[in-house]
């Protein structure tokens, strides 16, 4: 235990301290983290709007726990989609797997330390979940004592469950990395395993319980109330159902049979990690090299003189996707995210079918094309820094940053390849999410989707600009492995929560506004997007020069 502790406190002392960057003074970087918690204001509005809406909609059904147990369950799903991402690199793909190694340490104590890490990351996720939903049911309901118990109980231990089942996963997969002769390669193709493991599996456990029952079932179920509803949210997080129903019910054996899951799915990770974890962390960092001989024919090629922009785009690409931290933060993430949103529904078999519509409706919805512009900037702004791309584009360079000041290309092009780099794996994002989202709901008609794809690309190239600025004011250069430029870079998660938050923002005005003020609005945000994004591609050589300066 005194061994555990230790190695608990130092990993969590490197971690704390991972979260500044280096360069600025304290009370900036506390300020900064301050205008981030500012940014999730309207997202937690939000998400508190829902709840109280839903709470009160549904509390004379005697549903309030299944609503509760609802938002439980969105805070485990998004706890277990970003542990998929974050356990691999801290468990792995960390630098200090070889120093530990070296040291008299069991493999349960190791592990056990850096589930700690994870945890105390994922926290941030889950307050920002819990918090809008535990104050839109104390709004609503008389607790009692074991109620406010399992309120506490559930914000220290409702994310461990979920990041349990993803490290397990983990586990599974990077135990067969003793096999491999390329490591690089079997890393790139583990991490891809891990995320289509995990995701099929969450998918299809929450899919049989919805498509086992019929509407007419459903309906039953609801009107039946004793929070019957419940039995519809499927198996795969059954804490979040103990969690509501101990804190809705006032009832300690739900809280039991939560804290049971929470402890006993903890003790079988760190027995299965006693098992399998040094076989998949030894030889983890070694590397491959096929020693392949270039002709004169090829070194000509090579040579030969291409655009500049291009070719550096095409390199900063090649970084993103031969890197397994950045492949699996920040290309994996911006793919997933749209298509699980829009597969989830698809796999229930959830589709509105164009014919059941009278055409007087499918004619109104071009008179509502607003609507769809305000859709199209929502999406840019929200898939625009989810990835990370341009947002830690200066943070990814760390201690090689000196190359970006001799390399014969003007910085002012090189910062333009790194913003096409985010821009292009964003912009492909959106397609896929509108398209997607066509095939799913082709109510909509054609030409509003391509307004609406319009609109994105306008928010996507707006917000990648300013993600590289927040970069270029605050880089996180010191960093000793590749996950810690991405997950720790303050700049990126200002840019990529800052989007969110502008995107509620916008959706919430367009919720309340009327139509004839959203009709003219959606034009001159759109307008007044395109002007930002061109004032910054023109200042940002000079505002990137006197950054410099300072590194």
């Amino acid at each position: 235990m005194h061994k555990f502790l230790s190695l608990t406190r130092v990993t969590l002392k490197n971690s704390m301290g991972m979260l500044s960057d280096g360069n600025s003074k304290k009370l900036t970087t506390i300020l900064l983290y301050g205008f981030l918690g500012i940014c999730m204001l309207p997202l937690m509005f939000a998400l508190y709007f829902f709840v109280d809406t839903m709470l009160t909609n549904f509390h004379f059904l005697d549903q309030d726990a299944t609503i509760l147990a609802l938002t439980f369950y969105i805070c485990c799903f998004v706890t277990f989609f970003f542990a998929i991402f974050l356990v691999p690199s801290i468990f792995f793909f960390s630098n200090d797997g070889e120093t530990l190694l070296a040291l008299p340490l069991k493999p349960e104590v190791i592990l056990g330390s850096k589930f700690i890490t994870v945890l105390i990351y994922e926290y941030s996720f889950v307050f920002m979940v819990l918090l809008p939903s535990v104050a839109a049911i104390i709004k609503h309901g008389d607790l009692g004592i074991v109620s406010i118990l399992a309120i506490l109980l559930v914000f220290l231990l409702l994310p461990i469950y979920p990041l349990v089942l993803s490290s397990i996963i983990s586990l599974l997969v990077m135990c067969f990395v003793p096999f491999f002769k390329n490591r690089d390669r079997f890393n790139l193709i583990s991490s891809g395993c891990t995320i289509v493991l995990a995701l099929g599996f969450a998918i299809y456990v929450n899919s049989a319980s919805f498509t086992q029952s019929n509407p007419q079932e459903l309906m039953e179920l609801l009107l039946s109330g004793n929070n019957s509803l419940i039995a519809v949210l499927g198996y795969l997080f059954p804490n979040a159902i103990f969690a509501a129903k101990a804190i809705v019910e006032n009832d300690i054996l739900q809280l039991i049979f939560f804290l049971l899951i929470s402890f006993v799915s903890l003790l079988l990770c760190l027995l299965l990690a006693k098992a399998i974890y040094f076989k998949g962390l030894i030889g983890f960092s070694e590397t491959n090299s096929n020693r392949k001989k270039l002709s004169h024919q090829e070194l000509g090629k090579a040579a030969h003189q291409k655009n500049r922009i291009i070719t550096y785009t095409k390199k900063e690409l090649k970084l993103l996707f031969r890197t397994p931290a950045y492949m699996m933060n920040c290309v994996a993430t911006t793919f997933i995210v749209p298509i699980l949103m829009l597969l989830i529904p698809l796999v229930q078999g959830v589709t509105i079918d164009a014919s059941l519509l009278p055409q007087e409706i499918m004619a109104m919805m071009n008179d509502y094309w607003y609507y769809f512009l305000i859709g199209g900037i929502v999406i840019g702004l929200f898939i625009g820094n989810m990835g990370l791309v341009s947002s830690t584009s200066i943070s990814r360079e760390g201690t090689n940053l000196i190359f970006m000041k001799y390399i014969p290309m003007p910085l002012k092009d090189q910062l333009f390849a790194k913003v096409l780099s985010g821009v292009f794996l964003a912009v492909i994002t959106d397609i896929l999410t509108i398209v997607l989202f066509g095939f799913l709901f082709p109510v909509f008609p054609l030409p509003m989707l391509i307004l609406t794809l319009a609109a994105s690309l306008v928010s996507t190239v707006l917000a990648n600009y300013i993600g590289i600025y927040l970069d270029l004011s605050h880089p996180k250069l010191v960093w000793e492995q590749e996950a810690t430029a991405v997950k720790n870079s303050i700049s990126g998660i200002i840019a990529m929560f800052g989007g969110w938050g502008c995107a509620a923002l916008v959706g919430i005005a367009a919720y309340m506004l009327p139509n004839e003020i959203i009709k003219y609005a959606s034009i001159a945000l759109l307008i007044a997007m395109l002007i930002l994004s061109c004032i910054l591609h023109h200042k940002m050589d000079s505002f990137a020069f006197k950054q410099f300066k300072k590194y």
